[in-house]
Parts: C-alpha cells; sequence; structure tokens
C-alpha cells in the first residue's frame, strides 16, 4: 500500500528553509565577524574566495535538492489521485493527468505493451524508471562528492599561499608581509576546511532524505502497478480468455451432441437393416406358401398343368 510520504517531504523541506533562513540570518547579523574569519589576515581577499566557493557549490545543491523534492510531492499528489480513480472504476483514471507524471507514464506503457498483446515485464519497467530518476541525480551526487573535495583544495591553496610567505620570510626576516602572509594562509586553510565540513554534514543528511523519498516514490509506483494497473488489463484478458473458454466448452457440447445424434443414425440404421432382413425372411417364406397351396390345390381339383 502506499506509505503517507508528503508529510515527509514538507518536514524536509522545512528543515531545509529554516537551514537557509538561519545561515542568511548569521551571516547578516554577524557579518564583521564572518568576515573577518573568512579574511582576517592580510593575505587579502583569498579566504573569502574559497569559502565563497565552497558556500556557493553547497547553495547549488541544496537549491537543486528542494526541487527535486518539489517534484516528489507533486507525484505523490498524482499517485493518489490515480488511485483514487481507479478505486471509483473510473473508465480512464488517467484522464486530465499530467503525461510527465510517472504513474501515468507506467499506465501508458502497460496500456501500450497490452495492445500488442506482449507480456508486461514489470521488471524491465522498474529497472528503467530507476535509471531515469539516477539520471537525475546526476548533480545532486557531483556536489555530495565533490564538496570535502572543495575544502581540501581551500585547504591546499591556502597552505601553499603560507609556504609562499614563509620562502620571503626566510628570504628577508625584516619583511612583515611575509609573516602575515603565513598566518593569513594557515587561518585560510582553516576555514576553508571548517566551512567545507559544515557544509557536507548538513548537505550530506539532506542527500540521504532525497534518496530516501525517491526510494519509498518508487516502491509506491511499484505498488500501484502491481495492485491496480496490471489486474485492470488482466480483467480485461480474462475475460477474453473465459468467452474463448466458454464458447470452446459449446463447441465440445456440440460436437458430442452430433456424435450422440450419428450414433442413434447408426443405430436406426441397424435396426432397418435387421427389418428389411425380415422382411426379405417373410416375403420369402410367404411365396414358398403360395407355391405349396397352389400345388395343393392343383392336385386337388385334378388341373392339368395348363390350368395354372
Amino acid at each position: 500500500m502506499l506509505k503517507p510520504t508528503k508529510t515527509r517531504y514538507y518536514l524536509t523541506l522545512l528543515q531545509m528553509v529554516i537551514l537557509l533562513f538561519l545561515l542568511g540570518a548569521f551571516v547578516l547579523f554577524n557579518k564583521e565577524q564572518v568576515t573577518a574569519f573568512f579574511a582576517s589576515t592580510q593575505a587579502g581577499q583569498l579566504g573569502l574566495v574559497l569559502n565563497g566557493i565552497i558556500l556557493l557549490i553547497f547553495l547549488f545543491g541544496l537549491v537543486r535538492m528542494i526541487f527535486m523534492f518539489l517534484n516528489y510531492s507533486y507525484e505523490q499528489d498524482v499517485l493518489y489521485q490515480f488511485v483514487k480513480r481507479v478505486e471509483e472504476n473510473a473508465a480512464n483514471p488517467a484522464y486530465n493527468l499530467s503525461d510527465s507524471a510517472l504513474v501515468v507514464n507506467r499506465y501508458l506503457a502497460v496500456q501500450t505493451i497490452v495492445r500488442q498483446q506482449a507480456p508486461v515485464n514489470q521488471g524491465a519497467l522498474a529497472a528503467t524508471l530507476v535509471a531515469n530518476q539516477m539520471a537525475q541525480f546526476t548533480l545532486v551526487r557531483f556536489v555530495n562528492s565533490i564538496l570535502i573535495l572543495a575544502g581540501v583544495l581551500g585547504t591546499v591553496v591556502s597552505l601553499a599561499v603560507a609556504l609562499m610567505g614563509a620562502a620571503g620570510l626566510m628570504n628577508s626576516p625584516d619583511n612583515m608581509k611575509s609573516m602575515w602572509d603565513i598566518i593569513g594562509g594557515m587561518s585560510n586553510s582553516l576555514s576553508t576546511t571548517v566551512t567545507a565540513i559544515v557544509c557536507y554534514v548538513f548537505f550530506a543528511y539532506f542527500y540521504l532524505r532525497l534518496q530516501d523519498a525517491r526510494t519509498q516514490l518508487l516502491a509506491n509506483i511499484e505498488d500501484v502497478t502491481s495492485l491496480y494497473i496490471l489486474p485492470r488489463f488482466k480483467h480485461a484478458e480474462n475475460n477474453i480468455l473465459h468467452d474463448v473458454a466458454v464458447l470452446a466448452a459449446d463447441l465440445r457440447k456440440a460436437a458430442e451432441s452430433i456424435t450422440l445424434v450419428q450414433d442413434r443414425f447408426l443405430q436406426a440404421g441397424e435396426r432397418l437393416q435387421l427389418a428389411v432382413d425380415d422382411l426379405q425372411a417373410v416375403v420369402a417364406q410367404s411365396g414358398d406358401n403360395i407355391r405349396i397351396i397352389r400345388e395343393s390345390v392343383r392336385e386337388g381339383f385334378r388341373l392339368d398343368v395348363k390350368g395354372k
């Protein structure tokens, strides 16, 4: 049966919105502290750039997940409408529903296969649907994979800047700018690592919730296919098979009746043949009796042969 997943969708979406709101409020009300944390040295805007890239990747992936959650919520709505129409014995449960909806595509696919009098392979349909849904996860999987790597990249770049500052310090002991470069590079490496880890923790959580939502939606599609779509077409197919079976049974009964009538005709013919044989015997016996009577009369009245 269908699982009540819409509440989970809305809960996850609410969590995303709250996270974005809190992040924006924190940055807005602590603008100076955030700027100081990302660029607290004389190393220029490197910290802001590196951390900004990490945050943009995180926000880009998060927005993509929000749209996917909204799409899954819409698919669940269409799924519930479709099931309700099937339970109401609607002639066409997909009428006036979006052709791009997953359940409508599944219904039309099964209908096309049945019209061609081919067996419905639900496993193949399910595999195709999973493959199509996996293709929509490309961007989200990419962000989930590179988010930590972006933090590592920022750390490496910051350490490279720090090493360059250390080299300048060794060449010129009185150059304080090189010391600031070292401190700035080390600070940037720490900030980018912290930013990437925090973003990855939240993104991984929502990514898992999105995967759960997709899995539940696909499971609901397969449940609807097994419980509502396939029996709907198999019922019509079974009716045809039932009619053919009834017709075959009637033909078999008619053939048995014809065979019985034929046997009766054969028996009647045999009886008629016996009657004819009996009649011929009686006629032959009557002829002999007539001949005997005629000879007796002739002898009794002394008739000659010419008076026959």
